[in-house]
């Protein structure tokens, strides 16, 4: 391709990296604001009016539903009555343990052994909590004031039988029960909740995610809060955190980071709702939300806590995937990602399993490359008539665009031709680019010399000074047709802002990037070869 074309390309993929990594705003369409309006007579209020109404005998705000304990309605504990001491129960998951206390959490902790911190073998497991600053616990709670108190009381009974926990609470108000049941060969827990209500009844029961305050705008950057409903995902990043409430019936929510994810999937006949709120810019919590009809409530839910890995989400169940977010490409993304560890198993090296890749999707791509390269040799031909043109026509810029068009025609030039195939190659590049940014098979996954984990940025930044050495070369084989001294001096730049953009991405994307300039030269070459018999460019189709 010209220098013009390579311009256009560059400045779309930087466009497609920003927008990617600085402005994904996510939107809800069927998420409903708040509305302040209290309910009929005799009628129930919605989640929202029960966070937000007014009511006596619920939540005030947002934050007082995420902490029911600090209702000023809500009945003390009982001054008398001596806190259990702690104790906390494991139970076995495929990918790791669940941690469950005799505390009012549901979950104290998710180990996930099969994932280090480090490459050493003797390097911590990855814990759900500090690692992905996700609020790994959950919590169930009610709307009515006199049941807040069940945010913070620890259970009567706390059993352990086998692969299952029961811990149950019980007071003159409620019984409240949650059976946790596990199993090795399976990446969840399934967890059933029971209330029966004695004195008082609520109208909701809530069952919530939460997320921690983030550390950094980078970390903020992959935090995203996702449901499943109207069957497709929807997703809400932490920085566009209201009170909302989904309209629509909801299969699963979560909450995400790049890599990780936590999961609550419905598994009773009726879908709940859900509801998000916000605790502060940076956190918040999103909540299955199921109206309590009766005097009993049973709700079973599947629990999963762990990797983005395709598999192991399918596993869970069968949309859970979606929660792998490659954008508007997905369609080109699985087949890439397959593909990939296809070769990791091969070659047992990811960073091998990359550079294979790339080199594939080159050679596949060849045909339509050479008839881009082909019809940008003919307008570097044409260069030199073109200018001719320019001057001629300077002062009359409709004579001149018909003139060249007919010149072109003559000559047997369709501009678009040099384009189109460019244009398709390019959703499988942007395709690759989100496997290779999000995919956990990268995680802690090193390649070879300084480069010990393909998931993090190059440590002593040589890829992407490579990066722009190499695209600076590429650029004095390319020829180019442009003569705007504004386009020069922007294509001279383009290899420092790519590689200063690579600085801190991921070293297994900066690794794609190098080898892809690399097979570029390389067939820059060999189709200047086969194209003109290895003569040079027309000078006058080179930048100055």
């Amino acid at each position: 391709m010209d220098r013009r074309t390579l311009l256009a390309v560059a400045l779309c993929f930087l466009i497609f990296m920003g927008w990617q990594k600085y402005y994904i705003e996510p939107r809800m369409p069927h998420a409903t604001a708040v509305t302040q309006t209290a309910p009929q007579t005799g009628e129930a209020p919605t989640a929202t009016q029960a966070v937000t109404a007014g009511r006596p005998d619920t939540a005030q705000n947002a934050a007082n539903i995420s902490n029911p304990a600090t209702l000023s309605t809500a009945p003390a504990v009982k001054s008398g009555t001596p806190a259990a001491p702690f104790e906390s129960r494991s139970i076995k998951v495929s990918t790791g343990t669940a941690l469950i206390g005799n505390g009012p959490k549901i979950f104290t902790g998710w180990d996930l052994t099969s994932y280090r911190l480090g490459l050493a073998p003797e390097t911590a497991a990855v814990d759900m909590k500090s690692t992905t600053n996700l609020d790994t616990e959950g919590e169930v709670l009610f709307d009515h004031p006199e049941l807040a108190y069940l945010s913070s009381v620890a259970p009567q009974n706390f059993v352990v039988n086998g692969n299952t926990v029961t811990w149950t609470y019980e007071d003159d108000k409620v019984k409240l029960v949650r059976e946790i049941t596990s199993n090795e060969n399976q990446p969840y827990v399934d967890l059933k909740i029971t209330a029966d209500f004695k004195k008082v009844r609520a109208n909701y029961m809530f069952v919530s995610l939460g997320t921690q305050g983030v550390k950094d705008e980078h970390e903020a950057a992959d935090r995203n809060f996702m449901y499943w409903t109207n069957q497709s995902v929807e997703k809400v990043h932490v920085k566009d955190l209201k009170l909302q409430e989904v309209a629509t019936p909801v299969k699963w929510i979560g909450a995400t980071t790049r890599y990780f994810v936590m999961t609550l999937v419905n598994q009773a006949p009726t879908e709940p709702r859900a509801l998000i709120q916000p605790s502060n810019e940076i956190a918040g919590k999103i909540s299955l939300v199921y109206p309590i009809s009766g005097t009993t409530i049973t709700v079973p839910l599947r629990a999963y806590f762990g990797p983005k890995e395709i598999n192991l989400l399918r596993s869970v169940d069968p949309t859970l995937d979606h929660t792998v977010d490659f954008g508007w490409f997905t369609i080109f993304a699985y087949p890439l990602l397959r593909l990939m560890k296809w070769l990791y198993g091969i070659f047992g090296n990811y960073g091998v399993a990359i550079i294979l890749l790339t080199v594939l999707i080159k050679l596949l791509t060849y045909p339509l490359t050479y008839k881009s390269m082909k019809s940008m040799k003919k307008m570097a031909a044409l260069q030199p008539q073109l200018a001719k043109l320019k001057e001629k026509y300077k002062d009359d810029k409709e004579a001149l665009n018909r003139e060249m068009l007919t010149l072109m025609r003559g000559k047997g030039y369709n501009p678009i031709a040099g384009c189109l195939p460019i244009i398709i190659q390019m959703p499988v590049f942007f395709a690759l680019y989100r496997v290779l940014y999000s995919s956990i098979e990268l995680y802690h996954a090193p390649f070879a010399f300084w480069i010990m984990d393909l998931s993090y940025k190059d440590p002593f930044y040589v890829t992407p000074v490579l990066l722009s050495a190499t695209m600076f070369l590429q650029q004095k084989l390319t020829p180019t047709t442009a003569t705007d001294p504004a386009q020069q001096k922007m294509m001279q730049f383009m290899p420092l802002i790519f590689g200063g953009f690579m600085i801190s991405l991921p070293s297994g994307l900066t690794l794609y990037m190098l080898v892809n300039a690399i097979m570029s030269i390389l067939q820059q070459l060999f189709l200047n070869k086969r194209l003109d018999g290895g003569a040079s460019v027309p000078s006058t189709a080179r930048a100055k």
